[in-house]
């Protein structure tokens, strides 16, 4: 464990170097009355999910892409130094949307400020609107053409009086059979007749477009969750495909993947900054330090939560193309 921990401070002293240490103003934040409470339980599946993301985003930052600063500051910046104040837990998060960590956050976030308007939605259904599959030199320009179609059948309504209730979201896929990409929608609206008319004004607008990749169903409370998953899939047919994870991560830098309408947007963004309180920790002061699959405290080698990955996980990491 010693020589473990010593070659671990090697390498942490060599990345602190381009990632400096955030521990001053981890500590202003830990000083304030700001923050939500927590179960250590919470504290396993972030690690599990910082294991995952360190994963693959190593292997992302492999690649040179014009991603690779951010994908350095997910491994290196994102959760790995966690400061603890009594029962209080404060860290600094990248807000990538290819992490883990960071997207429990924004999905919690979401589905506490969408929810509970949604629940107030009568009549519910679930539309999912597609095109052809694209090659990924021009996944981008089809975002964002998919994007202008949908605002304009969205002001169509508006224009009639019958604005449109509901939420919209983009997500993408890659096929790897055939080694190109999914973007598609999906919505959650009020109305049978809104949602048909959706899916007609789109297939009118996209001729090359399968109807039968067309879908309208019923939408329950279930159907909320389902939205707030992900925007693509890190893992397929399971295997992680870094270069297409690439591709897709470049297409949507800086589009919005959410947008609500005669409904209150919520913001998918989370603050670098966070505190939380936890019940049922030990109190005590310490600076943890990710360390492969957990956060260590360097001086006693104590682990904050004792993750440790099945070996079905620690495959299915390895098993990248």
């Amino acid at each position: 464990m010693t020589k473990i921990i010593e070659k671990k401070e090697k390498q942490y002293a060599e990345t602190k170097k381009i990632h400096p240490p955030s521990l001053d103003k981890l500590a202003q934040l830990a000083t304030s009355s700001n923050s939500d409470t927590y179960s250590v339980q919470n504290l396993t599946k972030r690690a599990r999910a910082k294991y995952m993301t360190n994963s693959y985003t190593v292997a992302l930052a492999s690649l040179k892409s014009p991603l690779q600063k951010s994908y350095n500051n997910t491994v290196y910046g994102c959760a790995t130094t966690i400061l603890q104040t009594q029962n209080k837990l404060t860290s600094t998060y990248c807000k990538n949307r290819w992490c883990l960590v960071c997207n429990r956050i924004r999905t919690a976030k979401l589905i506490s400020g969408y929810l509970p308007q949604l629940e107030k939605i009568e009549n519910k259904y679930f539309v999912t609107l597609t095109i052809p599959n694209v090659p990924g030199s021009e996944l981008r320009s089809s975002i964002q053409e998919m994007t202008k179609k949908i605002q304009v059948i969205n002001k169509s309504f508006a224009d009639r009086n019958n604005k449109l209730v509901g939420i919209r979201k983009l997500e993408c896929t890659y096929n790897p059979i055939r080694g190109d990409f999914h973007p598609h929608f999906h919505l959650l609206i009020q109305g049978e007749g809104n949602a048909k008319e959706i899916v007609q004004r789109w297939l009118k607008m996209n001729p090359e477009a399968n109807i039968k990749g067309q879908d309208v169903r019923i939408a329950d409370n279930s159907s909320v969750y389902e939205l707030f998953k992900y925007f693509t899939k890190i893992i397929s047919n399971k295997a992680i495909y870094v270069q297409p994870l690439d591709i897709i991560f470049q297409a949507m830098r800086n589009l919005r993947v959410y947008q609500s309408f005669g409904i209150r947007m919520i913001s998918d963004e989370i603050e670098e900054l966070q505190s939380e309180l936890y019940t049922d920790i030990v109190k005590c002061d310490k600076v943890w330090t990710w360390l492969e699959q957990d956060w260590i405290d360097f001086e006693t080698g104590e682990f904050l939560t004792g993750y440790v990955p099945d070996d079905t996980l620690i495959k299915l990491m390895k098993n990248k193309r």
